[in-house]
């Protein structure tokens, strides 16, 4: 992380605006503290000017003349062009212009502040200034300090190459604005109200407002950093500014340091077209930026592919705290934020209604490109909007991403491909770590959208201790949906969440290839599915673990023979069960089978409950079918149920080819509409129990064991076949 310098540390240890006030007025002593106790001498009495001729004299005298000199306007003054360019300021000069206005009107910049020189001006109006084209500083150029009190900068301008600075270029000096309006200036490189070439740039209850950059390159709209200076900016207002590449309001450089506090950034827009262009309010170029207490608000990227309508961090170190990043939109990514690379946190922050568009369109309220790192505590991601990919959090390849203590709630990912969606959080091929944080109300509405809270596609996803909550997508994957790559679910919750009908499978959880996914002490309850795993499904590559979890009251809707699974859906992978409980759910389809779990895979259960699953087909508790293989050990299945169609196997039941080995446990209270309501092997399965207590279930035939013809065996002892 880079370190702030010391110059610029004020802010850096939280300190109010009081404690920046005093450091201001440490920089810049007011007058009455520079002046000596003893009576003024004549010398320093104060003069004044009310025409051109008259204030060029006076500035003149001062600079002749030993200690700070005085003088105030008693009139508005405009430059004719004959008198000289702009003025020189080499000593020490207090200007009160009393409300009156120093108007350049197009001949030269107003002042120029000689090194070592300290200009004060307060109560003026300072406009019309242009100096020769190149040259920067459309009102005042500052090589030594300058302080401006209650002062408005109005229509300056620099042109020509190289130009910026439209109102003050500080050259490696100290500036001071505090109270004052800066608005309509223009340059044509940076800084369209100011530019800062390393030095120290302070403004305090200040309003830059509508300046520009043109387009060589253009950034800066509001305020420029070049080089290893600082800026301080607080209590202030940056609105309507626009930068032709970068940086709407403020740009700082690679080796800048930049704080901003209690201010608010709004109505900017930058229109660079390239990735890694853009930045609306803000854009931080390698350097230091801390944002504390503030709004951005309304910014835009404009350009093709620009990023970050907030704020866009380029391979430095951003950190936002306490802080609203609010309606803000990019075409590319990153509506609210956009990190590429370096280092970002944002802290006890809102990013709220922000919007990525359709180039492609990812990271609703943040997006992260590249190997960067982004952190975001005790922070609030909501109503974000991205046209593809990840409506609140976008995690780039190589990127690592952490969610601590915050919530993600109502965004949407709308994209259209069965890759694409994550409502609240997209994952693509980095390292996203969820821990003690709430997903909820999340959507991903696309055609095939997927992933209604979370999406990891081919990375690592680590959710702990989180809620994921009422979150729902089209295609699968209610609450995540993990595409490859490696996802774990620890001490959580997976309620509530839906998956709809393109197909609809995984209500909870949904692995898409040959990935692996560990839920461990957590709770997956009331999902719903269209067709398939109610609460969770397995694809035929996939290896998915359930250890010490509760999987209740989910439901999967689908009509057909082999769907279902209520509870659990294995679609062909190894699905592995531990000391859990499967309790409540629901195949609710015309042929809807496996109430508990359907299994098309390699399934493995141990030390579990299936208790008051029910089923429409077959499998009250667990359907398997053909081709498959199943170990059950210390399994209990109790008080399932499968309905009329045709109703077998209330607690097993084993369809064409499966096979079975089930080992301890019990078997008891289950019933089948029609046969076997404790067991039913098919007339192709092959069925072994051992140490197993079956009784007490009910149906029309054979309540406990039914053997419609295949290998069944109780303890060693034959089940016949039922004639």
């Amino acid at each position: 992380m880079t370190t702030p310098s010391t110059r610029a540390g004020r802010l850096l240890g939280g300190a109010t605006a009081g404690a920046l006030a005093l450091a201001a007025v440490a920089a810049f002593p007011s007058t009455a503290q520079a002046a000596s106790p003893t009576a003024p001498s004549a010398a320093a009495q104060r003069p004044s000017a009310s025409s051109e001729a008259g204030l060029r004299r006076a500035v003149d005298k001062a600079n002749r003349q030993d200690g700070r000199a005085r003088l105030k306007l008693r009139d508005d003054v405009r430059f004719n062009g004959r008198l000289g360019g702009a003025i020189e300021v080499e000593d020490d000069l207090v200007l009160n212009a009393r409300g009156h206005t120093i108007d350049a009107d197009g001949v030269d910049r107003i002042f120029t502040v000689a090194d070592g020189a300290r200009l004060v001006v307060k109560n003026a109006r300072l406009r019309g200034g242009a100096p020769a084209a190149g040259e920067s500083g459309g009102a005042v150029l500052v090589n030594g300090s300058l302080v401006v009190r209650n002062t408005s900068m109005l229509a300056n301008k620099v042109t020509g190459t190289g130009a910026s600075g439209g109102a003050v270029f500080n050259n490696g000096g100290e500036v001071l604005i505090s109270d004052s309006r800066l608005a309509r200036n223009t340059a044509t490189r940076a800084g369209g109200a100011i530019e800062a070439l390393e030095g120290l740039t302070q403004l305090i209850g200040t309003r830059l407002v509508n300046n520009s950059t043109g387009a060589e390159p253009g950034n800066g709209g509001g305020l420029h950093l070049t080089g290893g200076g600082a800026v301080e900016i607080t209590s202030s207002w940056i609105g309507g500014n626009s930068a032709g590449a970068e940086g709407g309001g403020l740009w700082n450089s690679a080796d800048g340091t930049f704080l901003v506090d209690r201010t608010r950034i709004e109505g900017n827009t930058a229109g660079g077209a390239a990735a890694d262009q853009g930045g609306g309010g803000i854009y931080n170029d390698g350097g230091f930026m801390r944002v504390t207490r503030s709004t951005i608000d309304d910014n835009t990227a404009t350009g093709a592919a620009g990023s970050g309508g907030g704020i866009l961090n380029n391979l430095g170190t951003l950190e936002v705290s306490e802080s609203t990043i609010n309606d803000n939109q990019a075409p590319r990514a990153g509506g609210g934020i956009e990190a590429n690379a370096g280092d970002t946190v944002v802290r006890r922050s809102a990013l709220t209604d922000n919007t990525a568009g359709a180039a492609p369109g990812n990271g609703g309220g943040l997006h992260l490109t590249g190997a960067g790192t982004v952190d975001v505590v005790g922070s609030t991601v909501s109503g974000n909007t991205a046209l593809a990919e990840g409506g609140g959090l976008w995690n780039s390849a190589g990127g690592v991403f952490t969610v601590r203590g915050s919530d993600v709630v109502d965004n949407v990912a709308a994209g259209g491909a069965a890759d694409q969606g994550g409502g609240g959080l997209y994952n693509e091929m980095g390292d996203l770590t969820v821990r003690g944080s709430t997903v909820t109300g999340n959507s991903a509405p696309g055609a095939a959208g997927s992933g209604g809270g979370l999406f990891n596609n081919q990375g690592t996803l680590t959710v702990v201790q989180s809620d994921v909550i009422g979150n729902d997508a089209q295609r699968a994957g209610g609450a995540i949906e993990a595409n490859l790559g490696t996802t774990s679910v620890q001490r959580s919750a997976l309620n509530d969440n839906t998956a709809g009908a393109a197909p609809g499978n995984g209500g909870a959880v949904h692995l898409t290839g040959a990935g692996t996914v560990d839920v461990t002490g957590t709770e997956v309850r009331g999902n719903r599915a269209s067709a398939e795993g109610g609460g969770l499904w397995n694809s035929a590559a996939g290896t998915f673990t359930v250890t010490g979890s509760e999987v209740v009251a989910n439901t999967a809707g689908g009509k057909d023979a082999d769907q279902g699974g209520g509870g659990l859906y294995n679609d062909g992978g190894t699905l592995t069960v531990r000391d859990s409980v499967v309790s409540e759910n629901t195949a609710t389809g015309t042929a809807g089978s496996g109430g508990g779990l359907l299994n098309k895979g390699t399934l493995e259960v141990t030390g579990s409950t299936f208790d008051a699953n029910t089923s429409v087909r077959a499998g009250g508790a667990i359907e398997t079918t053909d081709a498959t293989s199943v170990t059950l050990r210390d399994v209990v299945l109790t008080g399932n149920d499968t309905g009329a169609s045709p109703g077998n196997g209330g607690g097993l039941h084993i369809t064409a080819a499966g096979v079975v080995t089930y080992t301890g446990g019990t078997v008891t209270g289950n019933n089948a509409a029609n046969e076997g309501g404790g067991l039913w092997n098919s007339a192709t399965g092959v069925l072994t129990v051992s140490d197993v207590t079956v009784r007490g279930n009910t149906a029309p035939t054979n309540p406990d064991n039914h053997n419609d013809g295949g290998v069944f065996t109780v303890d060693g002892t034959p089940v016949p076949p039922t004639p």
